[in-house]
C-alpha cells in the first residue's frame, strides 16, 4: 500500500521516483526521529491526498454518469417504433436548418460597424428627414460658394478698375508738370530768339497757345472721367463686400450646421449616410429574419425536449442542441462509439482512483494500529 511518492535521488541509493511510500516508510525517511512534527508534515500531506482523490472521484463520477445517460438515450431512441423516430427526425432536421440560418447571419459580412448601427438605432426616427435638409444644405452650399466665387470674381474687376483710374490721374498730373515745364523752357528759348534775332515769335506762341489749351481740355476731361470711374467703383466695391459679407454669413451658417450633422452622424456627406442608413436598414432586416429564425428555433427545441421527455430520454435538454445527430445515422452511431470509449476510459479511472483511497485508508487503519500513540492525529482523517 502507498501513501506517498519517493523523492527520485541522483544516486543509485535512493528509492526511484513514482513509488508509493506507506507512512511506515515516510517515518523511516524522517532521520529515523519520530517526532511529532514530522508526524504531522506526512499526516497533512496524507490528508491532501485524500482531498485530491474526492474530488478527482466527484469530477469523474459527474461525467461518467453523464455518459452512461447518453448511452440510455441512445438505446431508448433505437428502440422506438419507426412513426416516433421520424417524428423526432423530422423536428431535429428543423432545428438544424435553422441553425445553420443563425450560423449564416451570424458569419455574414457586416455592413456597418457596430458604433455606426448603434448611432442609427438612436437617431432611426429623424433620419429620412435629416437627409433629405443635409441634401438641401449641401445644394445650397454649392451655390453659396458659386456665389462668393463670382462676387469675388467682380470684386477684384471693379478693384483692377479703380487701381487704374488712379493710376492714370497720377500719370497725368506728373505728365502735365513736365508739360509744363517743358513750356515755360520753349517760351523763354523763343524769347531769348527773338530778342536776339529781331524776329517776331508770335506764331510759335499762338501755336505753343493752342496746343496747351487743347491739352488742357484733354486733361480735364480725363481727370474728371479718372474721378468718376474712382467714384462709381468705389460703391460698386462696396456694394460688392456687402454682399460678399452676406454671403459669407450664409455660408458659414449653413457650414456650421453641416458640420454639426456630420459629427452627429458620423459621416462626411448625406452619400455617406444615405449609404450608412441603407445598410442600417438591411441589417435590421436581417435581424428581424435573425429574431423569428430564434423563436422558431427554440419553439422547436421545446417541441423536440418535450418529445424526447415523454419517450424516457434522460437528458430531454440536451438533444435538441446536438439535434444532427438525431439526423444522421451515421453521425449517431460515431457519436455513441465515442461515447462508449470514454465511458471505459472513466471506469478504469474511477477503479484506479478508489483502489488508491482504499489503499491510503488501509494504510491509515496499519498506522493507527502499529502507533496508538498518534491516534489523536488522524481523528479528522
Amino acid at each position: 500500500m502507498g501513501l506517498f511518492r519517493k523523492k527520485s535521488k541522483k544516486k543509485d541509493t535512493r528509492e526511484t521516483s513514482g513509488q508509493w511510500m506507506t507512512v511506515d516508510e515516510a517515518l523511516r525517511k524522517s532521520n529515523g526521529d519520530f517526532v511529532e512534527n514530522d508526524v504531522d508534515a506526512i499526516l497533512d500531506r496524507l490528508q491532501d491526498q485524500l482531498k485530491n482523490a474526492d474530488r478527482i472521484h466527484n469530477e469523474t463520477i459527474h461525467e461518467y454518469n453523464e455518459i452512461e445517460k447518453h448511452l440510455s438515450d441512445i438505446r431508448i431512441y433505437e428502440t422506438l417504433p419507426k412513426e416516433m423516430r421520424t417524428e423526432i427526425t423530422d423536428l431535429a432536421g428543423s432545428i438544424a436548418g435553422f441553425e445553420k440560418q443563425r450560423q449564416n447571419y451570424l458569419e455574414g459580412n457586416r455592413i456597418i460597424s457596430d458604433e455606426k448601427y448603434k448611432k442609427m438605432e438612436m437617431y432611426a426616427d429623424e433620419i429620412p428627414e435629416k437627409l433629405k435638409t443635409m441634401e438641401e444644405q449641401e445644394r445650397y452650399l454649392m451655390l453659396v460658394k458659386n456665389d462668393m466665387r463670382q462676387l469675388e470674381g467682380e470684386k477684384g474687376s471693379v478693384t483692377y478698375e479703380k487701381d487704374e483710374a488712379v493710376k492714370k490721374k497720377k500719370f497725368l498730373i506728373k505728365f502735365s508738370c513736365f508739360c509744363i515745364a517743358l513750356l515755360v523752357v520753349i517760351s523763354i528759348v523763343l524769347f531769348v530768339v527773338g530778342n536776339s534775332t529781331g524776329k517776331s515769335m508770335l506764331l510759335p506762341f499762338m501755336v505753343m497757345a493752342a496746343i496747351a489749351c487743347i491739352y488742357v481740355a484733354y486733361f480735364v476731361v480725363t481727370i474728371k472721367n479718372c474721378d468718376d470711374t474712382v467714384k462709381k467703383n468705389e460703391k460698386l466695391t462696396g456694394r460688392a463686400v456687402d454682399l460678399l459679407n452676406s454671403v459669407k454669413i450664409k455660408y458659414v451658417n449653413t457650414l456650421n450646421a453641416l458640420d454639426y450633422t456630420y459629427e452627429k452622424y458620423g459621416c462626411n456627406s448625406h452619400q455617406e449616410l444615405a449609404y450608412i442608413w441603407q445598410g442600417y436598414k438591411r441589417e435590421k432586416e436581417e435581424e428581424k429574419k435573425y429574431k423569428k429564425n430564434t423563436n422558431l428555433l427554440t419553439a422547436s427545441q421545446n417541441s423536440l425536449s418535450e418529445l424526447l421527455a415523454g419517450v424516457g430520454f434522460k437528458l430531454p435538454n440536451m438533444w435538441p442542441h446536438q439535434a444532427e445527430l438525431l439526423v444522421d445515422k451515421g453521425a449517431l452511431k460515431e457519436f455513441e462509439e465515442v461515447l462508449t470509449e470514454r465511458h471505459r476510459k472513466l471506469k478504469a479511472q474511477l477503479d484506479f482512483n478508489q483502489k488508491q483511497k482504499d489503499g491510503m485508508l488501509s494504510d491509515i487503519k496499519a498506522f493507527k494500529k502499529k502507533y496508538p500513540e498518534y491516534a489523536g492525529l488522524l481523528k479528522n482523517i
